[in-house]
C-alpha cells in the first residue's frame, strides 16, 4: 500500500480530528486550533488582482497550518480523481495552450463561462463530495476536511485543495456534455470555468445553440435547452456576457487565444506589449506603470516578463517575434533573467556567418578578430555559442539572421557533415538573393570538384604564404564593410 493509499484508509476510518490529523501527519493539538479559526480571517490573507478582461478577482491565500493542511491534502484528491481527456485545467500535462490547440482550425467556436465558478461550491457541496461513494468519510470527518477546504462558506481562490475540488464538483456538467458532443459528433473541452465546444461540421446543434443574430451590438446567441438544463443541473449558472459563438468569418479564440488556423497570441496583444516596453525604456519602469497598471500597481518589471512568459509558452522559444520582444525588453532595462537574456542575444542580427571546419579554426579566427575590429558583427561560433547552449539553434539562428555567408572551403571542410549542412541550408535561404554566399577557398582546393553549384560564384583564395596573410585579410574585411554598407542602403524589397 503506497502512502496516499495508506492516507485515505486512514481517513476512511477516522472519526475525529485527532485521527484526521495523524492521517495528514499534523500536530493535533495545533490542528485543532486551525480548525477553531477556518473562518475568520486569520489565516487567509486576502487580496484583489485584476482580471484581464476587466473586473477584479479576490483571492484568498491561505496561511501557515491551514496551508500546511490543504497541501497535505491535496494530492490525496489528485490521486482519487481521475480526469478525463476534456479536463484541461489543473491537470498535469495540459494548459491553456493545450486546450486552444484542441479547437483550431474548426468551422465554429462556441465558447459559454460559468459565473462565480469557485464561490458557486459551497461548504455543503464540499461536504457532501466527502460524503459520497468516491471518498467514503464518515459524517464528522467529511465536515473537518470540508472546513480546512472552504473559506467563509466556498471554495477559495488560492487554496492548493481548490482546484482539484472544483474539477470534481464540475464532473457531473461534464459527463453530460461529453453526452452531448459523443450524440454529435463535435468536440468539448472544459478549462476551469470556460467551457468550449467545436465542429467542423456546418450546422450547428440546436440542443447548444437554437438561434443567433448578428446585429450593429454584436451578435445575440439564445443557447439551447438541452445547454442551459445541463448547467442549472450541476448547480451552476451561466455568465450570458462571457457566451460566444465564433464562425470562419469571424476571429475565433479559445481561452485567450486565436485558433482560426494555428493558436497564437492576439495581435493587440503583442502590439500593447510592444507600446508598453517602449514606454518603460523611455520614461522607465515606475513611470510607465502609472500609465499601464490599473490601481496604482507599479509592478511593470513583473507585468512584462509574465506577458513574455506567456507569449513563450504560446509561440515558443525560437520564435522570433518573442526575441525581438525580449530584446527590446532587456533595453528597457528588464535584465538578470536567464532565458530573457538568451533570447534578446538571439534577436540581434549578424552581418556575416564564418563557416568552416574546426581544423582551419585558427586562420578563420584571424579573419574574424579583424572583422569585429572593423565594426562587423560576425557568427563565429568560437564566440557566438556558448558553454550550455543549443549548437543546432544558435547555427540556425545565426544562418537565418545573417547578411552574407563566408565558407572557408578545404579538403577538410568538404569531408564534414556539419559544414556541408550550413552550406547547403545558405544555399537554400539565399536561392533568389544573389550574391549572399561570399566563399573563399584555400589554395590548394578546387571549387568545382567539389561543389560544382558554386563554380560560378566569384571566390577569394587564401594565400599559403603566411606573409600575405595580412594584407589579404584586410582586404577581405574592406570589401565586406563596403557590400554590407550597400545591403544596407539598398531599399527593402
Amino acid at each position: 500500500m503506497n502512502e496516499l493509499d495508506l492516507c485515505l484508509f486512514q481517513l476512511k476510518i477516522a472519526h475525529s480530528v485527532k485521527d484526521v490529523s495523524f492521517a495528514l501527519k499534523l500536530d493535533p493539538e495545533k490542528f485543532f486550533y486551525v480548525l477553531q479559526h477556518t473562518d475568520d480571517g486569520r489565516y487567509y490573507h486576502t487580496f484583489e488582482i485584476p482580471k484581464k478582461n476587466g473586473g477584479k478577482r479576490a483571492i484568498a491565500k491561505p496561511l501557515r497550518g491551514l496551508a500546511l493542511a490543504q497541501d497535505r491534502l491535496a494530492p490525496l484528491l489528485h490521486h482519487v480523481y481521475n480526469p478525463g481527456p476534456h479536463v484541461k485545467a489543473f491537470v498535469t500535462g495540459s494548459s491553456f495552450v493545450s486546450n486552444a490547440s484542441y479547437h483550431k482550425g474548426q468551422r465554429w467556436i462556441l465558447n459559454i463561462d460559468l459565473s462565480d465558478f469557485f464561490p458557486s461550491i459551497t461548504f455543503p457541496r464540499i461536504r457532501g463530495l466527502f460524503l459520497s461513494k468516491l471518498f467514503g468519510f464518515n459524517p464528522n470527518v467529511s465536515t473537518i476536511l470540508a472546513r480546512i477546504c472552504t473559506f467563509q462558506g466556498s471554495l477559495p481562490q488560492g487554496a492548493s485543495t481548490s482546484p482539484v475540488l472544483a474539477n470534481i464538483i464540475a464532473n457531473s456538467l461534464d459527463r453530460k456534455f461529453l453526452e452531448i458532443a459523443r450524440s454529435e459528433k463535435i468536440k468539448y473541452s472544459r478549462y476551469s470555468d470556460d467551457i468550449t465546444f467545436s465542429s467542423s461540421k456546418k450546422s450547428i446543434p440546436k440542443c447548444l445553440v437554437k438561434s443567433f443574430h448578428d446585429h450593429e451590438d454584436g451578435r445575440e446567441i439564445i443557447l439551447g435547452n438541452d445547454l442551459q438544463d445541463a448547467v442549472r443541473a450541476a448547480g451552476f449558472s451561466l455568465n450570458d456576457q462571457k457566451t460566444r459563438l465564433m464562425t470562419p468569418n469571424n476571429r475565433q479564440e479559445v481561452t485567450g487565444l486565436t485558433v482560426n488556423e494555428r493558436v497564437n497570441v492576439r495581435r493587440s496583444d503583442i502590439n500593447r506589449l510592444r507600446m508598453v516596453i517602449h514606454s518603460a525604456k523611455k520614461v522607465g519602469f515606475e513611470e510607465a506603470s502609472k500609465v499601464w497598471l490599473p490601481d496604482g500597481k507599479n509592478n511593470l518589471r513583473e507585468h512584462i516578463l509574465g506577458w513574455l512568459a506567456h507569449i513563450r509558452q504560446v509561440r515558443g522559444a525560437s520564435d522570433p517575434v518573442l526575441a525581438k520582444l525580449c530584446l527590446q525588453a532587456h533595453g528597457a532595462g528588464l535584465t538578470k533573467v536567464g532565458w530573457i537574456e538568451e533570447l534578446a542575444d538571439m534577436s540581434k542580427d549578424f552581418d556575416v556567418f564564418l563557416s568552416h571546419a574546426s581544423e582551419d579554426k585558427d586562420r578563420v579566427r584571424k579573419l574574424s578578430d579583424a572583422l569585429t575590429a572593423g565594426g562587423v558583427k560576425v557568427f563565429f561560433d568560437e564566440s557566438s555559442i556558448k558553454w550550455g547552449d543549443s549548437i543546432v539553434e544558435k547555427v540556425n539562428h545565426g544562418l537565418l539572421k545573417s547578411r552574407f555567408f563566408i565558407p572557408f572551403l578545404t579538403t577538410t571542410f568538404s569531408k564534414k557533415g556539419w559544414t556541408n549542412k550550413e552550406l547547403n541550408s545558405s544555399i537554400s535561404m539565399n536561392i533568389s538573393r544573389k550574391g549572399r554566399i561570399l566563399p573563399i577557398k584555400s589554395e590548394d582546393f578546387e571549387i568545382g570538384d567539389r561543389y560544382p553549384i558554386l563554380n560560378e560564384t566569384l571566390y577569394k583564395t587564401w594565400p599559403k604564404s603566411s606573409v600575405d596573410e595580412t594584407a589579404f585579410i584586410q582586404e577581405v574585411v574592406d570589401s565586406i564593410i563596403k557590400l554590407i554598407e550597400e545591403d544596407k542602403a539598398a531599399p527593402s524589397v
